[in-house]
């Protein structure tokens, strides 16, 4: 089958695949050569349009800008990522979250020995210090996992 398409693109008829007569060899060129001509006045009108309108100027002028724009950022973004290296800011925040996590690590073990002692000591308060155990463990996790994310934050930064 072959298809004959209209000069928009959609497609008026299918036809079935033969070779061709010459006259429709003909009316197939005539057809080929008249949307060809068809879209190149279309394309002539349209840049002349655009021409006249001044709208490619403005377009490159945009553009020009835009790419200033993008690369005093770059350079910024660069010059603000050396000086908080050069600062020591983003090491140190991270080494302050390491050392509070492990103050908080060292906090739990010495809040869950305690509460073992004194579960062996006055076995009727167990309950109260796991209780306490259980709120310290759950608060001193969300602390530390705030500090890790603010670290975080600030490596991206």
């Amino acid at each position: 089958m072959t298809l004959i398409e209209h000069e928009k693109g959609t497609v008026v008829k299918e036809v079935p695949k033969h070779q061709l007569t010459a006259q429709e060899a003909v009316e197939s060129i005539k057809h080929i050569s008249k949307n060809i001509r068809d879209y190149s006045l279309r394309m002539r009108e349209t840049m002349k349009t655009l021409r006249e309108s001044g709208a490619i100027p403005e377009l490159a002028e945009a553009i020009r800008e835009a790419s200033f724009a993008v690369r005093d950022t770059a350079k910024d973004i660069n010059e603000a990522a050396r000086d908080l290296k050069k600062s020591g800011v983003v090491s140190d925040t991270a080494s302050a979250a390491e050392e509070t996590l492990k103050s908080a690590q060292d906090t739990l073990q010495t809040v869950k020995e305690t509460a073992n002692d004194a579960g062996k000591a006055s076995p009727h308060t167990t309950e109260a210090v796991r209780g306490g155990i259980d709120k310290a463990k759950k608060e001193t996790g969300q602390v530390a996992e705030k500090v890790m994310e603010a670290a975080k934050r600030q490596v991206r930064a």
